[in-house]
């Protein structure tokens, strides 16, 4: 990838490794342990990003720009060809086949502004979609082509903007340590099959429409 593309993330990166050197050299208590090391480098991220946020994400969208516009035409595609504008994505008329805490996660996303925060959305996210199964499907386990589908249908529904671009920065500023944890990295490799999975789908498949027990109605909207 050209680095002329890359000025601001080159930026945020080496600022990031000369405060946190800094800060462990003047207060090497700081790396203690792994929770205090972890406190510190969220502070970084705060501290840094408070003040490149915007051109690092600016960046970023410009090289997903593409990627996002071919999203967002597939969505549209995949909500218009539902019944009545919404039939596959709702479970029936009694009880909407989505979660709206599950939107409200996903579509927390643009307004994250590190990386530690947009990973824990991607989190909330996932839980919330796994719960809502649960709830629906008592007797039933949830295996990772289900997840798949119950996540595309999520993101079909959420329609958040630019999301390629928000998974591109979870990609390229989360540390290593918040991946190898376990559900962190399991949430954004989900999210990167679901996204890989809806380039290549046609037409929402028929088990996109399933049931869900939460007693509030959420409108189908899309996320700004």
């Amino acid at each position: 990838e050209d680095s002329a593309v890359r000025l601001s993330r080159q930026d945020a990166h080496g600022v990031i490794k000369y405060v946190t050197a800094t800060l462990l050299e003047v207060r090497p208590g700081l790396a203690s342990s792994p929770a205090m090391t972890e406190l510190s480098a969220g502070a970084v991220e705060v501290l840094v990003f408070g003040e490149l946020y915007d051109d690092v994400f600016g960046e970023i969208m410009q090289q997903t720009e593409e990627k996002d516009e071919n999203l967002s035409a597939k969505v549209r595609e995949l909500r218009e060809r539902c019944e009545d504008g919404r039939a596959s994505l709702r479970g029936g008329d009694e009880v909407p086949s989505i979660s709206q805490s599950a939107i409200a996660a996903l579509g927390s996303l643009p307004r994250a502004r590190t990386p530690t925060d947009k990973l824990s959305h991607c989190v909330e996210f996932l839980e919330r979609v796994s719960e809502h199964f649960s709830s629906s499907f008592r007797d039933e386990c949830i295996d990772a082509d289900t997840l798949l589908i119950m996540v595309c249908q999520h993101i079909v529904a959420a329609d958040v903007r630019h999301l390629r671009a928000e998974v591109a920065f979870i990609e390229e500023f989360s540390r290593d340590e918040q991946l190898l944890s376990g559900k962190e990295g399991y949430a954004l490799i989900t999210l990167q099959a679901s996204l890989h999975y809806l380039d290549c789908l046609d037409e929402l498949p028929s088990d996109l429409s399933l049931a869900h027990t939460e007693s509030d109605e959420m409108a189908v909207t899309s996320v700004e």
